[in-house]
């Protein structure tokens, strides 16, 4: 029992690593750079200030980061890192994750390590536009334009409805 629990421990293995807050790229820049093998996930969020729409990247879990080290080896340099605030794990001792938990999430990664989520719109779905200039107008979903970014919407207005594309970002189900 103990022999296996030796060879575990000598093993290169997924851990959840919580980080300070807003200090993902240190930690990971960090631990980088030392050796560690670092999965940290980005969404891109989509923002609109003075009337204009902007993209931004984003941790998908904030105060997270994946970490593959051999614990024995690396405990200290990976707990006691730069931008690092714990490892998680229970009773103070670090649990690992499996391999497959960290590879279902790299799947659904660009090559730039970004996660595309989109809502799943489906035709004739009842759609409220969050911002803008046509904000809080209610419309049909249409389809998918082209370019996958883009959304082709039927607006409801009295007696008429014009058709619109406009981002996915900006529309949003009705319950």
């Amino acid at each position: 029992m103990r022999s296996a629990l030796c060879e575990v421990l000598k093993m290169n293995l997924w851990y959840v690593i919580q980080t300070k807050p807003k200090r993902e790229t240190v930690a990971d820049s960090y631990l980088s750079t030392k050796g560690v093998e670092i999965f940290s996930p980005l969404i891109e969020s989509f923002t609109t200030r003075n009337g204009r729409m902007g993209k931004e990247l984003k941790p998908l879990f904030p105060g997270y980061i994946f970490g593959k080290f051999d614990l024995e080896q690396n405990y200290p340099l990976v707990r006691w890192g730069r931008g690092v605030k714990n490892v998680l794990g229970f009773g103070g001792y670090p649990i690992s994750i499996s391999d497959e938990v960290v590879e279902v999430i790299k799947e659904r990664t660009d090559t730039q390590g970004i996660v595309r989520i989109k809502q799943k719109f489906k035709p004739n779905d009842v759609i409220r536009i969050k911002t803008g200039p046509l904000k809080d107008l209610l419309g049909i979903f249409e389809r998918w334009a082209s370019d996958n970014e883009r959304v082709r919407v039927l607006l409801n207005l009295i007696g008429y409805q014009p058709a619109v594309e406009i981002h996915y970002s900006m529309i949003e189900k009705v319950a």
